[in-house]
């Protein structure tokens, strides 16, 4: 029972305990688990979307909880991790124009300050929070206009994540849409334009960060009503 909308230029933050379905949802919307019932809208038409190609055809792009899992290539190189959704937009005439790509994970280099020695550097041997900006810049080389960011700042040092704030704001600003799952309840209401609060699969409460507290979010977290 779940109903939810995100505007464009908002971050939408999604709350909850773990096991509460907030990644379910995001995968679901995705393509990548197979939904049962309920119809998906983007800009006012009706769309279906059965797989993450067809989620990436509609300009959403989706960065998984769990980088290393489900994520990153650990034992390919920067490039090959950063190219890997958008190479068939390298591809003319079946060759792949190899100069742009690598033109274009440059400037993606540069705009999020990865740390590396090179774009044929291993990513298994980048730190977490450069990895986490190479499957950003993964995403962004897609040019998205819906951004679902799970756990988008797990796992990483505190430099890191107040880059990525920087660029979700910087993103939202450029009128791109984002959805955030976050279990850091000061990121949820310092990131988010609207919260919405999960509880054992339902949607169980809407709160605006100006008017909420960690305390309001954990009490819908846990089912109690405020």
């Amino acid at each position: 029972n779940i109903s939810f909308d995100v505007k464009k230029g908002e971050i939408l933050g999604i709350a909850g305990l773990m096991g509460a379905g907030r990644s379910e949802i995001v995968e679901t919307i995705f393509g990548i688990r197979k939904k049962t019932s309920g119809d998906i809208f983007l800009n006012g038409e009706k769309i279906v979307i059965e797989h993450p190609k067809d989620a990436v055809a509609r300009k959403m792009a989706f960065l998984t909880e769990d980088r290393k899992y489900s994520g990153l290539f650990l034992d390919l190189t920067v490039l090959e991790n950063m190219e890997s959704a958008s190479i068939s937009s390298y591809i003319k005439k079946f060759f792949i124009n190899h100069a742009k790509v690598k033109k274009d994970c440059d400037i993606q280099a540069k705009n999020l300050s990865i740390k590396m020695t090179s774009l044929n550097q291993i990513i298994n041997y980048l730190s977490g929070g450069n990895q986490q900006k190479v499957l950003i810049a993964r995403w962004l080389l897609t040019t998205p206009d819906i951004l679902f960011l799970d756990e988008p700042t797990r796992g990483i040092d505190v430099g890191a994540k107040a880059e990525i704030h920087r660029l979700m704001s910087k993103l939202a600003g450029q009128g791109k849409s984002i959805v955030m799952i976050s279990s850091e309840l000061p990121e949820i209401l310092g990131m988010s334009d609207r919260i919405l609060v999960m509880h054992e699969g339902c949607m169980v409460g809407e709160l605006f960060p100006e008017s909420a507290d960690q305390e309001m979010v954990l009490k819908l977290a846990f089912g109690e009503t405020l």
